[in-house]
């Protein structure tokens, strides 16, 4: 598959289980074949998404230890509040990256 082909990929589902880690090996992917640096925005950008990501993974397992009932909230919920409380917005982050992605898909040529 070419770079090309897997960022594509990427896009089609960027939040699917894994894909914070399927980024960042897109994006050092990209780095190493444009011989650059991975831009500041960047690399935030990720760190936000591996935050993502392990607060996922714990909020999953604190559910599995619940029994579902109404007034437990859904992992997802859990993230969502965990991340607002703190100011960081996956949506950017997943933006920076794109566009990234996007600008050098089209240098690589």
């Amino acid at each position: 598959m070419t770079l090309r082909d897997k960022i594509e990929d990427w896009k089609k589902y960027p939040n699917a289980l894994g894909s914070e880690a399927q980024a960042a090996v897109i994006v050092g992917e990209v780095a190493n074949a444009l011989r650059e640096e991975v831009p500041d925005q960047v690399t935030s950008a990720l760190k936000k998404l591996a935050l993502r990501g392990t607060m996922r993974d714990i909020a999953s397992a604190i559910q599995r230890d619940e029994e579902r009932s109404p007034g437990v909230p859904s992992f997802h919920e859990v993230v969502d509040i965990g991340a607002a409380a703190v100011g960081l917005s996956w949506t950017e982050a997943l933006c920076a990256i794109t566009c990234y992605l996007d600008i050098a898909s089209k240098r690589l040529g």
